[in-house]
């Protein structure tokens, strides 16, 4: 019988547009294209290759913020908002469906986890807006970021969890169910976008919005 449930945070549970919104908002202040400063960004946070060497989310986003001025031909005019962006991220608010059914699942008994690529500057803002008690994971706690299988097996051997009693519910493909595929993992997609796949994995179900993932639980 399934009892954990592992969650991805941003995408799934928050919507980052807060983030993204910030992002648009400055470049607009600073006299650049809004929409392709807010492309370049997420881009930017998507490339696993900046983040290796482990670095902390907040270096991240300080780097993708100089990288926006390099790609802008700009000098410390996005990085010079670092701590704006930041407090974006940190007030970041739920999908309409999440606290409910986040309730509901711990009325039902499951344990809750989140996995999460943030750090610990950040995260207890986000875990907070939540409203339920989740044992919360983030990158600067094994010192790696998803897709690293590394993260996914710390998790693993911390709850003794297999196939018969936990189910990974997350938003991103290639961060959450393409790992998922290679360890063997129950994972539930939330593909909150209807986007296609761009692997082979596939997820063990796909659902559109947090709430329809209770049909597929015990």
């Amino acid at each position: 019988m399934t009892n954990v449930l592992t969650f991805d945070c941003y995408g799934t549970l928050l919507n980052e547009d807060g983030t993204y919104n910030e992002i648009e908002r400055l470049a607009a202040q600073i006299g650049v294209d809004q929409k392709l400063a807010r492309q370049r960004f997420i881009s930017y946070q998507d490339d696993r290759n900046n983040m290796h060497p482990y670095i902390d989310y907040d270096l991240l986003t300080r780097n993708n913020l100089i990288h926006l001025d390099y790609q802008f031909g700009l000098e410390h005019q996005f990085e010079r908002y670092y701590v704006e962006v930041l407090q974006a991220h940190r007030e970041l608010t739920p999908f309409p469906e999440v606290i409910e059914i986040l309730q509901t699942f711990v009325d039902r008994g499951y344990k809750l986890v989140m996995m999460s690529n943030s750090s610990w500057d950040i995260i207890p803002f986000n875990a907070k807006t939540l409203r339920v008690p989740f044992d919360v994971w983030t990158a600067e706690d094994v010192h790696a970021y998803k897709p690293d299988l590394k993260f996914f097996k710390a998790i693993e051997q911390r709850y003794h969890f297999n196939n018969d009693n936990h189910i990974h519910i997350a938003q991103g493909y290639g961060s959450d169910v393409v790992p998922c595929a290679e360890l063997g993992w129950n994972c539930i997609w939330v593909n909150r976008d209807g986007r296609k796949p761009t692997g082979s994995e596939r997820p063990m179900h796909e659902v559109r919005t947090l709430d329809e993932v209770m049909q597929y639980l015990d």
